[in-house]
């Protein structure tokens, strides 16, 4: 074998050892003369199937351009150098390569060495960020929150979306170029370096909460969220601004709902305690003091009974803008709830006994604004108020001493009299005590079944026969005895315990009927059984229901009860009340007005309800034979009553006198001590007397 020969073996057996494809074609005539198991694996072409053929008949070209193309740089230069370019494979796919020639002598023979890197991999990635890009930039347009790419090094913008556009109004030619100060963007630019500084800093944003101005004016609450992203050879940052102004909107009100009472807009408990709290803390550190009033209307429920809560919610809402004008910026007008409102005066200074007297100015001056008269839905009202005070520096340091002791305080002015202003002292806390031992005590006998109901008779004036009865409530109590309803019963309605406990008065009344039936003591129709209804009971949407249970339950029948309701009653709310009343009057259920004449009735109420009695209060029976103007009165009840076909009762009728009196102007009916006190079921009984002498 010649030196040639076994040089060009040595250059094959080498070419057999590395790991990229490799042909070895000799110059001369362009033939192959081998190639390797890499060149054999990538491509598919065996080694028979290539050796000897010349280069124009390789089976590795995919068209005769691209053969051309590689002859005429190899003629033209004698090698290839990085030559990206796809070549043919057995199994008829093609594969992107990197292709070198290079010239080889062996002895003084001239080769070509031919080797190709496989770029499937690259080639692949270069598809798939081809696909990514396009990908990204459809997101980027179509996507449903406004999205701004801005370059890093100088943040100026270099694109926006569609719905940037949408929700800000800016378009392409506003802003590309621009960084975000130069057309007004941020509202509030000195705050940008900082945001800027925390996306250097963090590396990105996440829902940082941002004001921006968008071309019209508007200013939109937002949150922006922004990466680094690389945009072919540049650093960029991507920015999504979500739109939350209606969502921060939102939160704003029911975060101002939960701080204000809903009526009036005041503060409410829980903002007047955080203010009362800050400002404890700070007079502490200065030296100052402040004042906590607190008060209510006299006689508000008087207003919500006699002409509705519309107007009762009328008037609360004057008394607030009333307070709000009074009082300083630095103050804190607060509705409690009801007719409960709080101001805390802030700022007190001097000696305890100046900053007391600064207090009492201006709860005197608040007492006279609330008392101003007023125009409510057509009615003239003329209301006053009770102010309790305490004060920071005497009467306690927390929010819930000073409201604590302001309502003590409250309460002792109310106890007085009304319409006055009281400071907080140690022994006004015993009333309150004292009270809320009386709910507690009223709360176990409706438990425990203390209550008893006494019976007054009423009574034919002429013949003297018992013709009907009120049920009047007494409490036994274990200690104490018997106490009468004067003593507790505002307590029962201001607790909303008359609730329960009406309603256990109207089923006791019902079975004391039936067993007065059962024993023969009464007839169907010559006995009728008054029940009080309270308003608050009345206005229950449940009270018809409540009334027919009762009845139905006890099987009694219903011309044998009549229900005793206040002028109050009759004016709120009309048209419910008329309904209610009507539902009832159906059924066979009689009505009487109770306290006749002391309340805010008027004919026209008369006229449109079916009330079949009046009652004629005891204030003006008392005087009926020594006052010209209540005898005067009186016999007007009588011929009114009389003019509308009503019957009549007169209470406390306590004389002889009292009664011929009223016998002579034609009331036949009565109660009072004159003939009975309200007594027990037995000795009720004993006053009907037997079957046998009725």
């Amino acid at each position: 074998m010649s030196r040639n020969g076994r040089r060009e073996e040595e250059l094959i057996a080498l070419l057999g050892e590395l790991p990229v494809a490799c042909m070895l074609l000799r110059e001369a005539d362009h033939t192959v003369v081998a190639v390797n198991p890499v060149f054999e694996a990538l491509f598919g072409w065996s080694a028979s199937r290539m050796i000897g053929r010349s280069y124009a008949e390789l089976p590795l070209w995919s068209s005769s351009r691209q053969r051309e193309d590689f002859r005429r740089q190899l003629l033209t230069s004698g090698r290839i150098q990085q030559h990206e370019t796809h070549f043919q494979c057995g199994d008829g796919q093609t594969r992107p390569c990197l292709a070198y020639v290079e010239q080889v002598r062996i002895g003084d023979q001239l080769y070509q060495l031919a080797t190709a890197h496989d770029m499937s991999e690259r080639s692949n990635a270069n598809q798939e960020l081809k696909q990514s890009e396009a990908k990204f930039a459809a997101l980027f347009i179509d996507s449903p929150e406004p999205y701004v790419l801005f370059s890093k090094r100088t943040a100026k913008i270099i694109e926006i979306n569609h719905r940037f556009t949408q929700v800000f109004g800016y378009q392409s030619q506003d802003v590309i170029d621009r960084n975000a100060n130069e057309f007004g963007f941020w509202r509030y630019p000195e705050k940008r370096p900082a945001v800027i500084d925390k996306l250097m800093r963090e590396g990105c944003l996440r829902n940082e909460p941002v004001d921006l101005v968008a071309k019209d004016g508007r200013v939109l609450n937002c949150e922006v969220s922004s990466n680094f992203i690389l945009v072919g050879e540049e650093w960029c940052t991507l920015s999504s601004f979500k739109d939350v102004t209606e969502q921060r909107r939102i939160e704003a009100r029911v975060k101002h709902q939960a701080y204000h009472d809903a009526l009036t807009d005041l503060p409410n408990r829980l903002l007047l305690h955080d203010r009362l709290q800050q400002y404890l803390a700070l007079s502490e550190r200065h030296g100052l003091s402040c004042a906590l009033l607190f008060f209510d209307l006299d006689h508000f429920k008087r207003v919500n009974d006699s002409l509705g809560h519309g107007c009762g919610d009328a008037v609360l809402q004057e008394v607030s803008r009333r307070l709000q004008e009074r009082v300083r910026r630095a103050d804190t007008v607060a509705r409690l709830g009801g007719d409960e409102f709080v101001i805390l005066l802030t700022g007190l200074s001097g000696k305890p006994e100046q900053i007391a007297e600064q207090a009492r100015a201006n709860a005197a001056e608040l007492l006279e604004v609330v008392s101003a008269p007023m125009q409510i839905e057509g009615y003239g009202l003329q209301l006053s108020c009770s102010i309790g005070i305490a004060l920071s520096s005497e009467h306690g340091n927390t929010p819930e001493d000073l409201l604590k002791h302001a309502d003590t305080a409250l309460y002792g002015v109310k106890a007085s009299g009304r319409n006055n202003i009281a400071f907080f002292e140690p022994q006004m806390q015993v009333a309150v005590s004292q009270r809320l031992q009386l709910e507690t005590e009223l709360r176990n006998a409706l438990l425990e079944g203390e209550f008893q109901l006494h019976y007054q008779p009423q009574v034919d004036a002429c013949t003297q026969r018992i013709t009907g009865a009120e049920a009047l409530l007494r409490w036994q109590h274990p200690e104490m005895g018997m106490i009468g309803p004067g003593t507790f019963m505002h307590v029962l309605e201001e607790s909303a315990m008359i609730l329960e406990t009406g309603h256990w008065i109207l089923e006791q009344a019902c079975d004391f009927i039936a067993r007065l039936l059962d024993q023969g003591l009464i007839a169907t129709d010559q006995f009728c059984l008054s029940v009080n209804i309270s308003p608050r009971q009345f206005r229950q949407a449940s009270f018809v229901a409540q009334v027919a249970a009762a009845i139905a339950q006890k099987q009694i029948p219903v011309q044998c009860l009549k229900l005793e309701i206040t002028e109050s009653i009759m004016i709120h709310n009309i048209s419910d009340t008329v309904e209610k009343m009507n539902e009832l009057r159906d059924m066979g259920i009689r009505f009487a007005i109770d306290d006749f004449g002391t309340g805010y009735s008027s004919l026209s109420y008369l006229k449109r309800l079916p009330v079949d009695l009046l009652k004629i209060d005891q204030s003006f029976i008392d005087d009926c034979t020594h006052d010209g103007n209540d005898a005067e009165i009186v016999r007007a009840i009588i011929a009114m009553a009389r003019s509308l076909k009503m019957e009549l009762i007169a209470e406390g009728v306590e004389t002889a006198e009292q009664l011929d009196f009223l016998k002579q102007h034609g009331c036949r009916t009565y109660q009072g001590y004159y003939f009975s006190r309200a007594v027990s079921e037995e000795a009720f009984c004993v006053l009907l007397g037997p079957p046998a002498t009725r």
